[in-house]
């Protein structure tokens, strides 16, 4: 038994075979074979000797390991067990944001919710590089807040709403689960992040339409013929992105001029049936004709759907060269819905049948008219406008790409 310092430490060789010095009450080294030097603490607690590893010499230095023996062993003498105390720090160390966060997507994200890939995504490229490694019972609110900064400030306020929401999500299922005490998110706003977000208002004009449109169909346009034609169905149909991006051929009965959207591609969860004009058919033949995949409207990969973000992309891309106010895919659907009543003067409850929007509760217990042939002819009448609209296409000028 012997008075450690550091300098007798140091001078511990290796022998044959493994060997331990105490110093006394239980504090002691061990010495491998290979020259690791390991702190220990033997100690006994009812009846029976046990001993905790404290941790390697020189990472934890000669006072650090002392002061480390010292609690536990007046741990000990109030009769808490040390292996149970280290245990537990273990857990809490391990008790992480990102083994939460994983906890929350594979136990409910990914099984209910309708797009876990995007939730998956802010996961993988946001939330646990900023904040994967901190522990959960000590991060707090500004921790949060400077790492939605870190969103805000590279140019993506929006984002950083939304990856906002999948942290407030996460630390609830945290709370409920007894992960942690309390949500730290919970009285961050989104309007103090990412700032208000306004409703989109755009809505297309006809001219506008015509402009697109013929737009995709000169050779300005320089798009692949599945973007063109993703761009004009969603016109003619009303229908959102997803709906189209993971279309199948099955999905559609060319004889019947009819589209049934299965329920999981749905934004409201229900089947979905829509009325094919003869402009839109025109244009799924066309991409039939030249298809090799299962899917209506696929990328590179004709394997796969087209990416979600592609067509927004797409678009953005020929902005400045259509000539007219910034556009998104989303503002095809909302300029379906309004042209259709404010111009064709369509019944507003057809419209809203049109674009697979569930009914108010008490319409929706009592009135199960799917309206499927006013529908029809809606998207017939529309179809038809859109193509006296887009007549004459060579009066149309187009601003040159710079």
């Amino acid at each position: 038994m012997s008075n450690f310092t550091d300098t007798y430490i140091k001078a511990l060789k290796p022998k044959d075979k493994r060997y331990e010095e105490y110093e006394g009450g239980g504090f002691g080294i061990r010495v491998t074979p290979n020259g690791v030097k390991t702190w220990i603490y033997r100690y006994k607690i009812n009846g029976k000797t046990d001993k905790l590893t404290l941790g390697h010499y020189p990472a934890l230095s000669l006072a650090s390991a002392k002061k480390r023996f010292i609690e536990l062993s007046g741990l000990r003498r109030e009769g808490y067990s040390p292996k149970d105390i280290i245990e537990q720090e273990v857990q809490k160390e391990n008790n992480t944001v990102t083994k939460l966060i994983m906890a929350w997507y594979l136990g409910y994200a990914e099984k209910f919710r309708k797009k876990p890939a995007q939730i998956k995504q802010q996961i993988d490229a946001d939330i646990i590089p900023l904040l994967g490694n901190m522990a959960l019972d000590k991060i707090q609110t500004i921790d949060i807040t400077k790492a939605l900064d870190t969103i805000v400030k590279r140019g993506a306020p929006i984002h950083a709403n939304r990856v906002l929401s999948t942290i407030k999500q996460a630390f609830n299922y945290g709370v409920s689960r007894g992960a942690l005490p309390f949500n730290p998110a919970a009285n961050i706003r989104a309007r103090d992040i990412g700032g208000q977000e306004k409703p989109r208002e755009r809505v297309l004009t006809l001219d506008e339409i015509k402009k697109i449109w013929n737009f995709l169909d000169s050779d300005d346009s320089q798009m692949p013929v599945h973007t063109k034609s993703a761009i004009k169905v969603m016109l003619l149909t009303g229908v959102r992105t997803s709906e189209l991006r993971l279309a199948q051929w099955h999905e559609f009965d060319f004889e019947q001029s009819l589209w049934t959207i299965p329920a999981k591609h749905s934004k409201a969860g229900i089947i979905q049936k829509i009325h094919l004009a003869p402009q839109v058919l025109a244009l799924l033949e066309e991409l039939k004709a030249i298809s090799d995949s299962d899917y209506v409207i696929y990328g590179a990969d004709s394997t796969k759907p087209l990416t979600e973000n592609a067509l927004a992309r797409a678009i953005n891309r020929i902005q400045g060269r259509v000539g007219i106010p910034h556009w998104t895919a989303h503002d095809l659907r909302r300029t379906f819905a309004t042209q259709l009543g404010e111009t064709l003067r369509i019944d507003p409850v057809v419209i809203e049948k049109c674009l697979g929007h569930k009914m108010p509760r008490i319409m929706a217990t009592y009135n199960k008219n799917e309206m499927l042939p006013e529908r029809k002819e809606a998207l017939k009448a529309w179809g038809s406008h859109i193509e006296a609209v887009t007549a004459n296409s060579n009066i149309i000028p187009f601003k040159q790409a710079v």
